[in-house]
């Protein structure tokens, strides 16, 4: 498999692009090309870019941009691959791979897999991703492929891989090109979603889908991300609420959803409104003026959110205000 790697980059930590790139230069299978796009980051890519690490990656390629978000990133990285790249590895600037990851993804790709993924860990934990995750039964019970006994075969469809979250981690992807020629990341998910709108489009035309079970990435746990931006507490936690709605929505208006999948679905969406509500009363209470522009983007996005407000804030308020309705009794 002649592989690319896709890296975008906005980060204010010195190291930990320098880190992702060493692990890519250490891998068993060698890609042939690898492209970083500096999306406008405060600390530059070059900067993290020694003479040896350029020497040492084949088909280095780096691109600086106005910041455009990281699906702006990945669709930039994937228009400079070159004509001979076969198949689509995606990492982040911030993570890093153990170095069989890409040996794993190359076995699965030749014995047929269009899609590959692999377990994972967070960066000072022992415990990987697939333990605790609600599916683990599935990912578990997984035949392995004849002849590899490190990569196995999902055969539980494509939406339970989403249904009770992601069972795998964006950076542990690698796919095959040819499945849609022509992939976008959709800029419109300004927080959370992008990523998973192109994995449903290019799961749904997969035939065979593998995974390892060997955790071959590290997931960091510092640097810039959208993710540990966007807690409570903060207007953009209301902006990847309302794209982890949107989602959903998305998923249910274009794909098939198994009944019980679109009921896990659905229940997310309504759990998502009610963090919403509980993230916009925090920002009320600590008086942060841009908490109108969160809840406008949610309710853009999102136009039952208001609604389902409406008959939620009564029994949030009354959950508050309980306990000293009691002491006063």
């Amino acid at each position: 498999m002649r592989i690319g790697v896709v890296i975008p980059y906005y980060q204010r930590e010195a190291g930990l692009l320098q880190r992702a790139l060493s692990s890519v230069a250490a891998q068993e299978h060698a890609p042939v090309q690898v492209v970083v796009v500096d999306d406008g980051s405060p600390r530059p890519a070059t900067e993290e870019i020694s003479p040896e690490l350029r020497a040492a990656l084949r088909g280095l390629t780096v691109i600086r941009q106005a910041n455009g978000g990281v699906a702006a990133a990945r669709n930039a990285a994937l228009d400079a691959l070159a004509d001979e790249v076969s198949a689509i590895a995606l990492l982040d600037s911030d993570d890093y791979w153990q170095p069989a990851h890409l040996r794993h993804a190359a076995i699965a790709l030749a014995l047929g897999a269009d899609f590959f993924f692999s377990n994972s860990r967070v960066e000072g934990e022992t415990e990987d991703y697939f333990h605790r995750h609600p599916r683990r039964d599935l990912l578990h019970k997984a035949q392995p492929v004849e002849g590899a006994p490190e990569i196995a075969q999902w055969s539980a469809g494509v939406s339970a891989l989403f249904g009770e979250g992601c069972v795998f981690r964006t950076a542990t992807v690698v796919f095959r090109r040819a499945l849609v020629p022509g992939l976008r990341f959709a800029t419109q998910f300004r927080r959370a979603g992008e990523d998973q709108v192109a994995f449903w489009e290019l799961l749904t035309r997969s035939s065979r889908v593998m995974f390892s079970r060997e955790p071959t990435l590290v997931y960091g746990s510092c640097g810039v991300g959208t993710w540990r931006n966007s807690i409570i507490g903060s207007a953009a936690h209301l902006v990847r609420l309302a794209d982890e709605i949107r989602l959903r929505r998305h998923v249910l208006r274009n794909y098939p959803v198994s009944i019980d999948d679109r009921r896990l679905m659905r229940r997310a969406i309504g759990e998502r409104r009610h963090e919403a509500l509980r993230s916009t009363l925090h920002l009320l209470r600590r008086r942060r003026l841009d908490v109108l522009n969160g809840v406008l983007y949610l309710w853009r996005v999102d136009p039952l959110c208001a609604a389902a407000w409406c008959i939620d804030l009564p029994k949030v308020l009354y959950r508050k205000v309980r306990p000293g309705l009691e002491v006063a009794r």
